[in-house]
């Protein structure tokens, strides 16, 4: 007896190893990034890279998510938002490293801070 898979579980089997043949095909060995010399470290874990072209020279910089160096100041939040959830929010913030090299062979140096009228740009996070 001939047993046959839906259609749907079929095209999921289908899309899933498609899925992992272009990814195993499109990434390499980890590697750790470095600004200045030096491995790139954040406050706490849990970092966020993203490269994104920031000052318009068509040069991708790369740009580091994190949070936990201090307290969000929720004096900012909405009074429903602050009733509903509480005080207990760590601060979130952008860091930018401009890339010196080039697409294919990126230098990183110092961070700065996204900036929003003049102070470092933060979220709430949790």
């Amino acid at each position: 007896m001939e047993h046959k898979l839906p259609a749907t579980l079929t095209l999921i089997a289908a899309a899933a190893l498609l899925c992992h043949t272009v990814t195993a095909q499109k990434l390499g060995a980890p590697v750790r990034i470095q600004a200045n010399g030096s491995p790139i470290d954040v406050t706490v874990g849990h970092a966020a890279p993203y490269m994104r072209d920031m000052n318009g020279d068509g040069i991708r910089d790369l740009l580091v998510g994190e949070y936990g160096d201090a307290p969000f100041d929720c004096s900012r939040l909405p009074a429903a938002t602050h009733k509903k959830w509480g005080d207990d929010f760590a601060q979130g913030k952008l860091r930018i490293y401009r890339n010196t090299g080039s697409n294919t062979n990126p230098v990183f140096g110092e961070f700065k801070y996204l900036q929003a009228g003049g102070k470092d740009a933060s979220i709430p996070t949790t």
